[in-house]
């Protein structure tokens, strides 16, 4: 028994103090998240949720990039110009076209300006700076949701996020795909953001621009708008082609087969015809403004012109010659007139708000006062007791002549909007006055054209009863206007200054009138001794980012009354980044400039109505 004990204590040691030989190997470690299901909900599932919540890496974190390619890269820079501005307050005088007109003057002078131009007109600036992701003056951070819709998507192109305020890159920021969000610090919660997909030759693939409002704190961030990049903008003249087009017989053919209707759609005053006429054209900026056509080939429709916009949704309605020949012949017998000609042009619009047909609304011809207009009623016959639009908004003007006209448009003497219409013979002018239930804020600058000094300037626009005047360079104003081209006439008491009628987007929330001197102008006139021509006027274009090349779309202009500029305003020979053009001696009447952009063919495109010995300005660019 001692020794059976003895031999357990011997054995019980042994067992605790000896280990096997361990032979060395390698571990492979493989680590993943782990799935615990939310069905369980034990304890052991709240701790990971709360986990996943502590360890969650923030929206702003450096992993984000605005190019995306098969690598990530740093964001681009892009340079902005921002400067002050002081412009004080004067008195106007009370003329309003004639003022606007520049006299035939004697022989150009041939001195040479000494002015040292400094910028080009779109940057009105004395300093640059360079917009970064983080401003020296941040204001907040802005983040929210991003997608790709309409089947856009990104294989080898750069995407870029920006906030654009008065046409003026502020801003840069981030997007992170795989999240689905973006992020951006600003320095004032003013402007657009504008998130943008473009190839390496610079042509957009998409786009979306959102405005800044209504933000709401999540505490270290704001939450911005939710950003959709689809397809681009196009242009579109939307006629509204009936589904079963009418047919009639040749007349004197006896059994000659039906003749149906055959639609045609130009753009660009007729430069370029549309494979189908219901198509749209793309590969244009958002900002451009083209005169459209939509023709019957067969005459069974009246040829429509209408002055049409990008992003602009609304129909272009069709009406039959029979209909225009009834309602002319009922207008004829009624008011006991005769028509000097049955091919005079035609104005026939509608007056919408919130694209809804408006009651109510009266329209008169800027500075044609005596030509009244002639009302529909609802069966869209011409009611001469009527002295305001029916339920369909309708209205027409007949017996005018070849020339550009401007229609405003009130409510209970209340300006709701207005726009310029093409007359042609034998062809309808159409357009929609489209206006917005509450008046929009919005702010003009005008400056020299070249040194970006403010100059003292008196502004009159079409749906604004007063004069607006400038003060510390900057003057705001309200407008119910939201679609068309809007016309600022511009004026200053400083004689070496020209007044000019420039020309944008009305649905635009700024405007940027470069003021231009006459010596300036004349000296471009001289550079290729280029003699006056009775009855035309004069365009300046300003192209501040864009390698271009530019053409006036009408036929039989000459080249050689085309002068170019850099952004010091010295002539050159061809056209240069940050610089523009003058067009000398162009027709009155309407008129389209196009700009194509070299690298990607885009269109930039500005309709005008030029007027005898003035100047009508405008910018080409986003």
């Amino acid at each position: 028994m001692s020794s059976a004990v003895a031999m357990l204590l011997l054995i019980i040691p042994a067992f605790f103090f000896y280990s096997p030989t361990v032979e060395k190997n390698r571990v492979v470690t493989i680590q993943r998240a782990i799935v615990i299901t939310q069905e369980r909900k034990t304890p052991a599932y709240y701790l990971y949720q709360q986990a996943q919540n502590n360890e969650a890496p923030p929206i702003s974190q450096p992993a984000m990039t605005t190019y995306l390619s098969t690598q990530s890269y740093i964001p681009n820079e892009e340079a902005v110009a921002v400067t002050e501005m002081k412009v004080s307050r004067r008195e106007v005088a009370s003329e309003v076209d004639a003022g606007f007109q520049s006299e035939n003057k004697a022989p150009i002078v041939s001195t040479v300006l000494n002015e040292s131009y400094a910028n080009s007109a779109i940057n009105f600036t004395a300093e640059e700076v360079t917009p970064t992701p983080s401003p020296s003056k941040k204001w907040a951070t802005v983040r929210g949701k991003f997608e790709l819709i309409e089947g856009v998507g990104i294989v080898d192109h750069f995407i870029e996020l920006k906030r654009i305020e008065e046409g003026q890159v502020r801003e840069v920021g981030k997007i992170d795909l795989k999240a689905g969000t973006y992020s951006i610090d600003i320095e004032s919660p003013q402007g657009f953001l504008v998130a943008k997909i473009t190839d390496r030759s610079g042509t957009e693939i998409g786009t979306d621009q959102e405005r800044i409002i209504n933000l709401q704190s999540r505490g270290a961030y704001f939450e911005g708008p939710f950003i959709r990049v689809g397809r681009p903008a196009t242009i579109a003249a939307n006629p509204d082609i009936p589904a079963v087009a009418s047919a009639t017989r040749l007349r004197g053919l006896g059994r000659a087969p039906l003749t149906r209707p055959a639609f045609a759609t130009t753009f660009f005053s007729n430069q370029h015809t549309l494979d189908n006429p219901t198509d749209a054209y793309s590969n244009i900026s958002r900002n451009s403004s083209s005169v459209a056509h939509v023709v019957d080939v067969n005459l069974i429709y009246k040829t429509m012109v209408s002055i049409r916009q990008t992003s602009d949704e609304t129909e272009t309605p069709l009406f039959t010659n029979k209909w225009v020949q009834g309602v002319l012949a009922y207008i004829s017998d009624q008011q006991k007139i005769e028509f000097k000609s049955q091919s005079a042009p035609i104005l026939l619009g509608r007056v919408l708000v919130n694209n809804k047909p408006v009651t109510g609304a009266q329209v008169q011809i800027e500075n044609h006062p005596s030509i009244y207009p002639i009302y529909f009623d609802h069966f869209m016959i011409p009611n001469f007791k009527q002295t305001e639009t029916s339920e369909n908004g309708y209205f027409m003007f007949v017996g005018l002549e070849e020339v550009a006209y401007t229609v405003a448009a009130f409510k209970q003497n209340k300006m709701l909007g207005y726009q310029m219409f093409v007359a042609e013979e034998d062809v309808i002018s159409f357009q929609n006055i489209i206006s917005s239930p509450a008046p929009r804020s919005a702010i003009a600058r005008t400056f020299d054209a070249f040194t970006g000094a403010p100059v003292e300037t008196d502004l009159i626009i079409p749906d604004i009863e007063e004069i607006v005047q400038t003060t510390l360079g900057t003057s705001a104003y309200r407008t119910n206007n939201t679609a068309g081209v809007a016309i600022f006439l511009a004026r200053s008491n400083e004689t070496n200054y020209l007044p000019i009628r420039y020309f944008q987007d009305a649905r635009k929330d700024f405007a940027h009138i470069p003021m231009l001197q006459e010596a300036w102008l004349k000296q471009m006139q001289k550079s290729k001794l280029i003699n006056d021509v009775p009855e035309t006027g004069m365009i300046v274009g300003f192209v501040p980012e864009l390698h271009y090349e530019m053409y006036l779309a009408r036929d039989g202009y000459s080249k050689e009354n085309v002068v170019y500029f850099d952004q010091h305003g010295l002539v050159v020979a061809a056209p240069v980044v940050g610089g523009g053009f003058v067009l000398f001696n162009v027709p009155m009447g309407v008129n389209e400039v196009i700009v194509q952009e070299k690298n990607s063919d885009r269109i930039f495109s500005q309709v005008f109505e030029v007027r005898i010995n003035q100047v009508s300005a405008a910018h080409f660019s986003e």
